[in-house]
């Protein structure tokens, strides 16, 4: 696959996400007018993140990284050995699943106890309703996620990358008739169900499509699957390790007041557009691409990890100096009135945070897959490990003199530990050196860029802004300045930022690989 192939497989998959983020914001501006933010949203939020989570591991994680590698590798050799090892990745993989759903279903009340001890009675009792409607969500999902596998093997990405769309399409109509005829949280749960339920059917049908079908298991089938396997228990800590952040997150923020679970929840959605939008498209791309060039030049993957980490920081700064500078005005402007304007503040406050490890996030996903490209997958998982540990014990510390955001500033340091430790590896075990000195004088002139940039939009919003109150009735000039209609001025001006960051980069001195 050429630069120019991963860039545009790189947009196709991004401009998917970018949709289904979007449709992610209406969906959160719905919950929050069905569900406010207290006992009835923290404990949809806490039943929906089990599955959610688990989702993430198997969706977005652990399973691609462990079978897309396995299935190109079976592909190579013969087709009919890679549709005989997909087959045995999903009878084994969704049986486990549908007993793992059975089980928690029975002991649900036993099991959220220990998920969310903060919880009351009350609140426990409504988790447990929408959590045994919820918890087969995660059949459906990673069901998809093996046949999404095989279909990014072959190139094909758009699907896959389609699948959360339609997911959020189905839940949005679902909050819509709920809100409309005042249903009650449960009947949200069961559209949740059928999103995935279709998200399914459609993956089913783009495999057929592609020319695979289901073949037969032997012997050679188990060799290869065990190797799937090994590695899937290798990498399901190392792949969600922010995602495990955010559980724990979550047992602990139980804790403390009503509507904190939804806070944080909140707070990472935003926090978690230009990630999927770009880190995880990006990684999910680069995947495939490593694991080729592991095979015949494993050498150059130090130049590719360079180059990667440029794109990255050159992508996710700009989007982290966004969040921080409008981190209030996105939860006054769109949450408040059913959010408090302190709830509103809090949550900005708590996107900040997040919004501080956006580059190290990101780039820990392109990080993990050249990990499982070099055949590697034990030492990220042992990386993983110390930073759920350190997560735990930071989380212990924060919690009780700074609340929400201690919590919050736990999974960040993670994060950035994470990065740390995963490149002290790669150098220590592969020498991989990444040009430090090149990426500091990349940094340096990009930031020179960002600087003036960000100065030319600053003055931009000041003087808009300062023209809207001044020229504009006082009702009219309240919607552009405090309610909705303050993004469909502030959303150009961005866009315009970035474009000038995109055509002058040139000009600063700025190169990058997969864009020049």
């Amino acid at each position: 696959m050429h630069k120019k192939a991963v860039l545009k497989k790189c947009v196709q998959v991004g401009g998917t996400t970018l949709m289904s983020r979007f449709l992610g914001i209406i969906r959160e501006l719905l919950m929050v007018r069905y569900l406010g933010a207290g006992i009835i949203s923290d404990a949809f939020i806490t039943a929906y993140k089990v599955p959610n989570t688990l989702r993430k591991i198997f969706a977005e994680g652990a399973l691609s990284a462990a079978f897309v590698p396995s299935f190109i590798a079976a592909l190579k050799k013969d087709p009919k050995e890679a549709e005989s090892l997909l087959s045995f990745a999903f009878i084994l993989f969704e049986g486990a699943l549908l007993v793992l759903c059975a089980i928690s279903m029975l002991i649900a009340p036993h099991l959220l106890w220990v998920i969310v001890p903060g919880f009351g009675e009350e609140k426990i009792a409504i988790t447990v309703t929408f959590f045994r409607i919820l918890m087969p969500f995660i059949f459906f999902i990673s069901s998809s996620a093996i046949l999404a596998g095989a279909l990014q093997s072959v190139g094909r990405f758009f699907v896959p990358a389609f699948g959360p769309i339609l997911l959020n399409i189905v839940f949005i109509i679902g909050l819509c008739i709920c809100l409309f005829f005042s249903l009650p949280v449960s009947y949200v749960c069961f559209f949740i169900l059928l999103g995935g339920l279709l998200q399914f059917l459609q993956h089913l049908y783009a495999y057929f499509r592609a020319g695979f079908r289901f073949g037969p298991v032997n012997k050679n089938t188990w060799h290869s699957f065990s190797h799937v396997l090994a590695k899937f228990c290798m990498t399901g800590v190392s792949m969600s390790v922010m995602e495990l952040g955010l559980f724990i997150d979550t047992s602990f923020a139980s804790l403390l007041s009503d509507g904190s679970v939804s806070l944080i929840y909140y707070a990472n959605r935003f926090v978690g557009i230009p990630m999927g939008v770009f880190g995880v498209a990006f990684s999910t791309i680069l995947l495939p691409y490593f694991s080729r060039i592991g095979t015949y030049a494993p050498k150059r993957l130090n130049f590719f990890l360079y180059e990667s980490a440029k794109l990255v920081f050159w992508v996710t700064v700009p989007c982290m100096l966004a969040l921080i500078f409008f981190a209030n005005a996105i939860f006054v402007t769109l949450f408040v009135p059913r959010f408090t304007m302190q709830q509103a503040h809090d949550a900005g406050t708590l996107l900040i945070v997040f919004a501080l490890g956006l580059f190290f996030f990101s780039l820990n996903k392109v990080l993990l897959n050249l990990f499982y490209a070099l055949h590697a997958p034990g030492l990220p998982t042992i990386v993983s490990v110390l930073v759920t540990v350190l997560n735990i014990v930071l989380n212990y510390l924060l919690m009780q003199p700074f609340a929400g955001v201690g919590l919050v500033a736990a999974t960040t340091i993670s994060g950035i530990m994470q990065t740390i430790l995963l490149f002290y590896f790669l150098k220590k075990k592969f020498n991989f050196h990444g040009y430090p000195r090149h990426f500091g004088i990349f940094m340096l002139r990009y930031v020179a860029q960002l600087t003036v940039v960000s100065g030319i939009f600053y003055v931009a919003y000041r003087c808009t802004g300062a023209f809207l109150t001044l020229a504009l009735p006082q009702s009219l000039a309240l919607f552009f300045l405090e309610k909705i209609g303050f993004w469909l001025w502030v959303g150009p001006l961005c866009v315009m930022a970035g474009l000038l960051l995109y055509l002058y980069r040139k000009q600063c001195g700025i190169r990058l690989y997969f864009l020049d």
